[in-house]
């Protein structure tokens, strides 16, 4: 039976983590007719079988698909609030010799101390208030909490507002699940008249060991990533100083950006990590005594207000800035080794460009006829084993060939995925009824003894980044210009985002060490305190969407 009782609770859990769906693999397909199972057993969904559904996501290799179910509380009501998860987790490679137990948590709870876990994790096993497994915390624990709310809110429909559950695959790799439902739920809000008041996550969140209580997220951080092909000049080493190095220009580049403190963003008192460079590598295919021509560099941003317009003028001022360090230390090494006395060349003189993607595609169309038909080509003949990242960096070195390019150059732009940041700064009705509801809830928590905190914004990527763009629609436009393959390999509902503007928080069970081999939840906090705390913040966040604010 779904419920938030304790006991179908921990039934539920452990007939979600028994599926081992680990991302990017059929077993998700098998995750999502688990939950659709469970859900068409509901009596409201037997009723109302048109509420309950599968939802597809285009293009997807797999064939994976979200899974959506709708509680209307009643006939006229169009308030609704989404409960929204992943139902993938990441492998079980950490659990070694035990990687067989991973998804039986409580045969892994028994064994998991004969591994190399943190004594913080051995002490919270020896209190037996913990349960290990892949997924318990991240976050099957969560859509168990979720669907048992939609499952009591079904027998009575006693509630002040709609409920709509989604479960969607591929959080924990690029978030196509997310991607491929957000199209659904523009067309669901019309075919169902609904309109979305908040969405609620139920990710973990870590609580102190004294009295584990979890924390209220009212905002995720964003994620983009920057690609810089670095195109030298080519010269056999022999005469160094007739060309440019790639290599020399991508490490210029990594010197620019690398760590850079301008690249930080804070957000009230709080600093976020800076670039990180996570691919450098230069593109010749064989040995060769000929500088490098080609490098590329791409690297990890997370943002909190920066747009995909903004950051690409950063980079390419840093892309200037790398062609400057690169033909200005040739120069200066040129003419120390000149003014040794002896004969040597002087270093050739260069005029430094930075492209963005978008001109590079433009040029290449322009100058290649049956230019389509040449890329589908040319995207066939690439490996398998190539990433959607890889794909994208030897499409932009075979757009250099049709357009005839030539360094020194920096051709930048973006590589996926991308997650806009969402963030609740209390500007509009629907903001500012979540955090009333965080106070509300805030006060429960304090009836047992319990500090639930609240954190302004969620340091982990989540789905929740794709409830609605915060800004100039204009300045996402800039994603799609300047990515290569973009809506060929990498679909991503940019027209679809810019009609959404839900506002959303997280708030889920206490879990610990996601990803890792000591993955664990507090089991008296999920099963005892966390679903009347969870129903009573769903229940705020619905009542204060619909409670008119005073005028001003």
């Amino acid at each position: 039976m779904l419920s938030l009782n304790g006991e179908h609770l921990y039934r539920l859990l452990l007939d979600l983590v028994s599926v081992p769906s680990v991302s990017f693999s059929r077993e998700e397909n098998r995750a999502a007719e688990l939950i659709y199972g469970k859900l068409a057993e509901l009596d409201y969904f037997r009723r109302n079988p048109s509420y309950l559904r599968y939802l597809p996501a285009e293009g997807d290799p797999l064939g994976r698909s979200a899974v959506a179910a709708l509680v209307k509380v009643s006939p006229e009501m169009k308030r609704t609030v989404i409960l929204t998860g992943h139902f993938d987790v990441v492998d079980a490679g950490a659990y070694g010799p035990l990687k067989h137990l991973a998804f039986s948590p409580e045969e892994l709870t028994k064994r998991v101390g004969e591994l190399d876990i943190p004594q913080e994790a051995r002490a919270d096993l020896a209190s037996g208030e913990y349960l290990f497994g892949r997924g318990v915390s991240d976050m099957k624990s969560g859509l168990a909490l979720e669907m048992g709310l939609l499952a009591d809110v079904s027998r009575t429909c006693d509630f002040p507002a709609n409920l709509l559950f989604l479960g969607v695959p591929d959080e924990e790799n690029t978030s196509a699940g997310m991607r491929g439902a957000v199209p659904w739920l523009v067309k669901l809000r019309e075919e169902w008249g609904i309109e979305y008041s908040a969405a609620l996550n139920g990710e973990p969140s870590v609580g102190g060991r004294e009295i584990p209580a979890g924390a209220v997220y009212v905002g995720t951080i964003g994620k983009i990533m920057p690609f810089f092909l670095c195109v030298g000049k080519e010269a056999h080493v022999g005469d160094y100083f007739d060309g440019v190095s790639a290599s020399l220009l991508a490490a210029n580049l990594s010197l620019v950006l690398e760590g850079a403190a301008s690249t930080s963003e804070e957000r009230e008192g709080r600093s976020f990590p800076p670039m990180a460079c996570l691919r450098f590598r230069d593109l010749v295919k064989n040995y060769s005594v000929t500088l490098p021509e080609r490098a590329v560099a791409y690297y990890n941003l997370l943002t909190v207000e920066k747009t995909p317009a903004g950051v690409l003028e950063e980079m390419k001022a840093a892309a200037r800035e790398a062609l400057k360090r690169t033909l200005g230390r040739i120069s200066e090494q040129n003419g120390l080794i000149r003014s040794r006395g002896g004969i040597a060349p002087r270093a050739k003189s260069f005029t430094p460009r930075v492209m963005d993607f978008g001109e590079l595609l433009a040029g290449a169309k322009k100058k290649t006829p049956g230019f389509d038909g040449l890329l589908d080509e040319f995207l066939r003949s690439l490996p398998p084993s190539l990433d959607e990242r890889e794909r994208g960096v030897e499409t932009a070195s075979y757009l250099l060939d049709l357009a005839g390019e030539k360094g020194p150059l920096v051709v930048t732009g973006f590589l996926p995925p991308y997650y806009p940041p969402r963030l609740n700064n209390g500007k509009t009705a629907g903001e500012r009824a979540v955090l009333r509801a965080v106070c509300r809830l805030r006060e429960d928590g304090k009836e047992d003894g319990l500090d639930i905190s609240t954190v302004d914004v969620f340091h982990g990527i989540m789905d929740l980044s794709y409830f609605g763009f915060q800004g100039n629609p204009d300045d996402l436009d800039a994603l799609g210009e300047n990515m290569p393959l973009w809506g060929r390999e990498y679909r991503f509902p940019l027209e679809d985002l810019k009609q959404l503007d839900v506002p959303v928080a997280n708030f889920g069970p206490v879990g610990k060490d996601d990803h890792k081999n000591g993955e664990r939840i507090h089991l008296p906090y999920f099963l005892s305190t966390l679903p009347r705390l969870f129903r009573n913040f769903a229940f705020y966040v619905a009542e204060e969407a619909g409670r008119e604010e005073p005028s001003t």
